[in-house]
């Protein structure tokens, strides 16, 4: 992988007390982080995309791009799923293209597509390596795979662990299941609820197939992830804005 520099916001380390001051005193302007996102799109966009999970924050991309909205559900499905607290207007939410698994993409065909969009997706897949193959898998040589992951600092999982390169080797080598009740007890931590009722939660959220954030990074973590993982592909961009990071992948081409 090639070393890039990463622009933004310094990565530090941050005592409990000033993690929380800072999640409370840093709602992102959600106006700011959309035009951030649109400016790395026309940097680095373009060609027949797909972008995964858009729900009815879809990500504006240039007119030398086209996009097809991918999800596991119809967009009719969707509205019935979540509560309008989460997509607001309905009129914002997307009509889905194409119905798939967006962790694995099983209706595309290998190095079919330029450019693969997904913002906030990965840190709710059990098996993010698995996924990063799949991703990157059905883009062309020299298309671009455009990420973006909350920034944990500045989230509610503020005081969670951030997630190591070792635990998901493991999750990928063992299988998710491993650490699946670790994740969901993080999660009713996270809820703030009394110790004597957190099994209780473990075992709602085993029983709903919950899928919350099941892992949790900063930048700097995530990119040695990425250095320890071995994909067809390079880093050309990484940068903290607001609440989140961005990372963008090329793909290289094949070898024969």
């Amino acid at each position: 992988m090639d070393t890039v520099p990463v622009f933004g916001t310094p990565l530090s380390t941050r005592p409990a007390r000033r993690r929380l001051r800072d999640l409370l005193l840093r709602a992102s302007d959600r106006d700011d982080l959309q035009a951030f996102r649109e400016d790395l799109a026309r940097r680095y966009l373009a060609g027949d995309g797909i972008e995964i999970g858009a729900l009815h924050r879809s990500l504006r991309v240039p007119l030398s791009a086209r996009v097809r909205y991918v999800d596991v559900m119809s967009r009719d499905h969707l509205l019935s799923t979540y509560s309008p607290a989460v997509y607001g207007n309905p009129k914002w939410v997307v009509e889905t293209d194409v119905i798939d698994n967006g962790e694995r993409l099983e209706t595309f065909e290998d190095e079919s597509v330029d450019f693969v969009i997904a913002n906030h997706v990965l840190e709710h897949t059990e098996d993010p390596i698995a996924a990063l193959h799949h991703l990157v898998r059905v883009i062309r040589p020299g298309g671009e795979l455009f990420l973006t992951l909350p920034d944990a600092r500045y989230t509610f999982d503020a005081l969670r662990e951030r997630t190591t390169v070792e635990h998901l080797l493991r999750d990928h080598r063992d299988g998710p299941e491993v650490s699946r009740q670790t994740h969901y007890r993080e999660w009713a931590v996270v809820e703030c609820l009394p110790e004597e009722e957190i099994p209780a939660r473990v075992e709602e959220f085993t029983r709903e197939g919950t899928r919350h954030h099941f892992h949790v990074w900063e930048l700097e973590g995530f990119l040695e992830f990425l250095g320890a993982v071995s994909l067809p592909a390079r880093l050309v961009h990484a940068q903290t804005h607001a609440d989140e990071f961005a990372v963008i992948l090329r793909r290289e081409p094949s070898r024969a």
